[in-house]
């Protein structure tokens, strides 16, 4: 049995705009275990966390299939590369967020095997299209 990969994107709170999206990895394990792998907080206070249920009330909205990893990859390898995965909280990073980190985390995880580039190019592109399916705040502030 092998591990599945996926994307989560979870609605934005507190409302549903394109930068307050929440992405993050899902791993679910052929025993039957999961991890959701993410950041939390904010700038300049984003942390990586591993939950082994939903760390959210509400389900996602979306769930992006994004490869069968190898047997040759456990758990903890899968694990390493996520929480390796650097945590961008300078001043300089102040656009940068969890989906961003999604990104950083995949090409990660392609460097120990666990998925192609080409996956991880895919499976960043149906992320970004539910992304941008959020209302847009120049959208919402022209409607007040």
């Amino acid at each position: 049995m092998t591990t599945q990969i996926s994307i989560l994107v979870y609605k934005g709170v507190p409302v549903d705009f394109t930068k307050y999206r929440h992405t993050a990895l899902h791993a679910q394990y052929p025993t039957g275990e999961s991890d959701w792998l993410h950041v939390v907080g904010a700038h300049p206070f984003f942390k990586f966390q591993k939950d082994s249920q939903n760390p959210s009330s509400e389900p996602p909205i979306a769930s992006i299939p994004v490869s069968t990893a190898p047997e040759s990859v456990s758990k903890f390898v899968i694990h390493m590369a996520c929480a390796s995965t650097p945590v961008r909280n300078r001043n300089r990073d102040r656009d940068w967020n969890c989906q961003n980190w999604v990104g950083e985390a995949l090409a990660e995880l392609v460097k120990v095997g666990c998925l192609t580039e080409e996956e991880r190019r895919l499976a960043i592109g149906e992320m970004v299209e539910i992304i941008l399916e959020a209302e847009l705040e120049d959208d919402y502030l022209i409607c007040m």
